[in-house]
């Protein structure tokens, strides 16, 4: 790396920090669209190494934060059962490497680690705290149980299979080098967690990170060319401790966002996270809810486990700027809340394209949403400005989440922004779209038979609702099917 990358490392850091006096105060300019790839003091890995790694925007608190976390990934790999089994490999494969090779690979490692420098030295020496430590007393260590070396080169393989097939179109994965630093960081993690092991999905989620590091890594100069101030930066950035840093930031980003235990753990929770979705689709857009679940019958596991555990990577395009851009902006809030999040976000993607949801048949609605509709081009929303509402519009959602007559009304007005002309629509619980919510709880005064009343008119406007989006749904359909024939 060209020394005048490592000034602008050194200059964008330096003016981010200027320019934003907290974390939290960064947080705030990425969620408000002002701390982005356009801006020219934009540089991901430090919004997120300070995100999961520093904790701060203080300067003279990073080495100590990165030696500790540094330190855990130092010793893992310097455990025996976390030697990886390349030697294990068929001799034709691309990472096979005999015992012996192996055994020297991994000896010359750990002395490199151990004494490349003062500074590396001193990792040795900073207690690694427990909270940090996949295998401390807060983790699955108790029930730690080290799989067999069958296993342990099957993991590998499937591994190896998943990294073979990422991002085809990337440069940086046409490096073997890049892909084994990526293998063995999932090889590592799994082992740590045997609990949840290794899922398909974590190669993409970590693939894309692994890029972003890999841009803004740098390594550093022995020569008396920088300060000390500019050392202490350039370190966060240390091409040395890549892989050191994306374990850090993987298991943070997986577990703290509760992405494992709503998405990967077990069935259980995936499906009671499903069941959580549905019941929010209902309270936000009686339409489609009704369209999908109760018409067509598509059940939403058949579609939206990929949108969950990708966390939408797969939904937004070819370009993984976009999702790199979504993603930052999920960092931002506090963990417990992302899967909800996700929720609304999924909700407001569907929003987007519900006029052609409604029309659609349980083969084509199925089609529609494993090859989500999203296109940036002239005459088209940016790709910025797309996501910055998506992510605003599901926020405001969020807000709102544990009272139903806000959702309600929140998801009315974004359906009047997105689809401004599409005129039918379902209104909660079967009430007519004028008839407040609040109806459903009877005032002091009110009898028995107004009640009864009350539920025969809202089962009859619930019919007609019912009957008039069946009519509009066939003359949809009608239309499509005509403009299709018409087509040269």
């Amino acid at each position: 790396m060209s020394q005048l990358q490592e000034n602008i490392i050194i200059s964008k850091t330096l003016l981010t920090l200027d320019k934003y006096k907290s974390l939290d105060h960064l947080k705030r300019a990425v969620v408000d669209n002002e701390y982005i790839p356009s801006s020219s003091k934009f540089l991901r890995s430090l919004l997120w190494k300070t995100v999961y790694i520093t904790e701060s925007l203080n300067i003279q608190l990073w080495q100590n934060k990165l030696n500790d976390t540094r330190r855990v990934y130092h010793k893992l790999i310097q455990d025996d059962d976390m030697t990886i089994p390349w030697y294990k490999l068929e001799a034709d494969n691309t990472y096979y490497n005999p015992v012996e090779l192996g055994r020297n690979s991994s000896l010359r490692r750990k002395k490199k680690l151990n004494g490349a420098s003062v500074k590396k030295s001193k990792l040795a020496l900073v207690q690694v705290q427990t909270s940090d430590d996949p295998l401390g007393e807060n983790s699955s260590e108790s029930n730690f149980n080290h799989l067999e070396h069958d296993d342990d080169s099957e993991l590998l393989r499937t591994i190896i299979l998943d990294i073979d097939r990422l991002f085809p179109g990337e440069e940086y994965f046409n490096n073997r080098f890049y892909k084994q630093q990526i293998i063995e960081i999932l090889y590592v993690w799994a082992k740590c967690n045997p609990r949840i092991g290794y899922k398909q999905g974590f190669h993409e989620i970590l693939g894309l990170i692994y890029i972003n590091f890999r841009k803004d890594s740098v390594s550093i100069p022995n020569t008396n060319t920088f300060c000390s101030e500019d050392i202490r930066i350039l370190s966060l950035f240390d091409v040395k401790y890549l892989c050191h840093d994306l374990f850090t930031v993987f298991n943070k980003f997986m577990v703290n966002t509760s992405i494992i235990s709503h998405f990967y753990e077990n069935e259980y929770t995936l499906m009671n996270s499903i069941q959580s979705f549905n019941k929010s689709l209902m309270k936000v857009d009686q339409l489609i809810h009704y369209n999908l679940i109760s018409k067509l019958k598509l059940e939403s596991q058949l579609w939206c486990i990929r949108y969950f555990r990708l966390i939408l990577s797969r939904e937004l395009g070819n370009d993984l700027a976009v999702t790199n851009m979504l993603w930052d902006k999920l960092i931002t809030i506090e963990g417990s809340r992302v899967p909800a999040l996700l929720n609304f976000l999924i909700i407001v993607l569907l929003i987007n394209v519900k006029s052609d949801l409604i029309v659609c048949d349980f083969s084509e609605c199925l089609s529609l949403l494993l090859h989500y509709p999203i296109k940036f081009g002239t005459g088209k929303k940016s790709y910025v400005t797309f996501i910055h509402d998506i992510f605003t519009d599901a926020n405001r959602l969020l807000s709102v989440k544990d009272n139903d007559l806000e959702l309600y009304e929140c998801g009315m007005k974004i359906n009047a922004k997105l689809n401004p002309d599409l005129n039918i629509s379902l209104s909660y619980n079967g009430r007519t779209s004028g008839e407040s919510m609040r109806s459903r709880t009877s005032s002091p005064g009110t009898r028995p038979s107004d009640e009864s009343n009350r539920g025969t008119m809202g089962s009859k406007d619930s019919k007609a609702e019912k009957m008039a989006f069946e009519k509009y749904r066939m003359e949809m359909r009608l239309k499509k099917k005509a403009q299709s024939l018409m087509r040269p």
